[in-house]
C-alpha cells in the first residue's frame, strides 16, 4: 500500500519558502462576495521576517506526495495567488512569523469606484479595471449601459458585482490572475462525497440546520433597458409560504434577459420555486483533505438520513500543520449561494418612490 502525504509549498515573489521553516497554513476560498485569504506561519530563525513584506506576490500549493524525501510543486495543486496583508513576527521562546493575505480581488475590494463613464457598458468597466490591476480579463461582452447609481459611492469590487448581478453574470478573481466577468459554471457535477458512518469510520463530521429563515417567498425580477428608459418588472409569490410565515420575504433579481413583463414574469415564477424551497445549511470539520475541494462546487452527502443529499460548498477551508496534518471544513447549503445579492441596490427606488 502506498500511503500520500501532505505537503505545501508558499512562493513569495517567486521564491519557494524551504518546507523546513513551514509550520501551518490556512487557506479559505469563499464565494464571490469576499476575497479568498490565507494565512501561514514560518520557523523564522533565519529571520525570513526580514525579508517578507507587505503586497508580495504570494502563490499557494498544497496536495499530496509519495515520496516524501523526493518532490516539488508540481506534484502539488496550485490553489491560490494573491499579496501579502500583513507580516506579524513573534519573538517568544521560538522564533516564529505569521503571514496573512488575500487574493488579487483585494485592491478593488479596498479601492473607491473613481472613474465616471457616461456611455460604458458593464463589460467596459470589467476591461478597465482588469487593466488597471494587471489581471487578465476573461470577460463576456454588453450592452446595457451602465447608469451612474451603479458606480457613486462605492468599492470597485461593490460595482463590479452589482453589474456582474444586473447581467445575470458572476464576476471574481482566479488563482490564474484572471478577472473573470460572465456565465456561472454551469457543472453540476458532484466533486467529493461526505460519508457518515457512526463511530470512527467517517470521514467527517457534519452538521445540519433545516430553517425556515432563509426561505423566500415572493421573488420580483427586474431589468432596466437603458436606451428605452424602461423599467421591466414581473413578481411572484407563494401566497401559502407567506400565510404560514406571516410575512412576505421578497428577493430582487435583475435578470439582463427580461426584456419584456412577459418574460419577467416567467423568470420570477422559475426563481420562485428555487428559492422557496426549505434551505438547508451545515458545516462540516475533520474531513480528509482534498485540494480539488472549492466554493460553489457540488458535494453529496451519504448515510444523513433526509439530509443526505447534494449541497453546494459555501465556503471551504484548507488547513495544514505538521501536527496536525492536512484537513478541511466546510460550510454547505442546499440553495446554489449568491452572496453577491447583498450588494444589490435599488436603483429604480428614491426614498419609496418608483421612477
Amino acid at each position: 500500500m502506498i500511503f500520500l502525504e501532505p505537503r505545501a509549498i508558499i512562493e513569495v515573489d517567486g521564491a519557494d519558502i524551504k518546507w523546513n521553516d513551514f509550520l501551518s497554513l490556512s487557506v479559505e476560498n469563499t464565494v464571490y462576495l469576499a476575497a479568498d485569504s490565507f494565512e501561514c506561519t514560518l520557523n523564522n530563525s533565519l529571520m525570513l521576517s526580514d525579508w517578507l513584506r507587505k503586497n508580495q506576490e504570494v502563490r499557494i500549493y498544497l496536495g499530496y506526495v509519495k515520496n516524501i524525501h523526493e518532490w516539488d510543486k508540481s506534484q502539488l495543486n496550485h490553489i491560490f495567488t494573491g499579496k501579502i496583508d500583513g507580516v506579524k513576527p513573534n519573538f517568544d521562546s521560538s522564533k516564529t512569523v505569521r503571514i496573512i493575505g488575500r487574493d488579487y480581488s483585494e485592491t478593488m475590494i479596498d479601492t473607491e469606484y473613481s472613474v465616471s463613464y457616461n456611455d460604458a457598458s458593464s463589460s467596459d468597466i470589467a476591461n478597465l479595471l482588469a487593466q488597471k490591476y494587471g489581471l487578465k480579463p476573461i470577460v463576456t461582452a454588453t450592452d446595457n449601459k451602465v447608469d451612474r447609481d451603479m458606480w457613486i459611492n462605492k468599492k470597485e469590487w461593490e460595482v463590479l458585482q452589482g453589474l456582474a448581478d444586473e447581467e445575470g453574470f458572476v464576476c471574481y478573481v482566479t488563482k490564474d490572475k484572471e478577472l473573470y466577468f460572465g456565465e456561472r459554471n454551469a457543472n453540476e457535477s458532484a466533486i467529493d462525497t461526505f460519508v457518515y458512518t457512526q463511530g470512527l469510520k467517517s470521514n467527517c463530521k457534519i452538521e445540519f440546520d433545516d430553517s425556515s429563515i432563509d426561505v423566500i417567498n415572493k421573488v420580483t425580477v427586474r431589468h432596466w433597458i437603458h436606451k428605452r428608459k424602461q423599467l421591466i418588472e414581473a413578481s411572484s409569490q407563494n401566497d401559502f409560504l407567506i400565510s404560514q410565515m406571516g410575512q412576505t420575504k421578497e428577493r430582487i433579481e435583475y435578470v439582463a434577459k427580461a426584456t419584456t413583463d412577459g418574460i419577467a414574469k416567467g423568470y420570477a415564477d422559475k426563481l420562485l420555486k428555487e428559492y422557496s424551497r426549505q434551505v438547508v445549511t451545515g458545516n462540516g470539520t475533520r474531513y480528509p483533505g482534498n485540494p480539488n475541494l472549492y466554493a460553489e462546487g457540488i458535494v453529496n452527502t451519504v448515510n444523513c438520513g433526509r439530509f443526505s443529499g447534494s449541497y453546494y460548498l459555501n465556503k471551504v477551508v484548507h488547513q495544514l500543520s505538521k501536527n496536525e496534518g492536512y484537513i478541511n471544513t466546510f460550510d454547505i447549503t442546499n440553495v446554489r449561494p449568491d452572496d453577491a445579492q447583498q450588494y444589490r441596490s435599488d436603483i429604480y427606488e428614491n426614498n419609496g418612490k418608483k421612477y
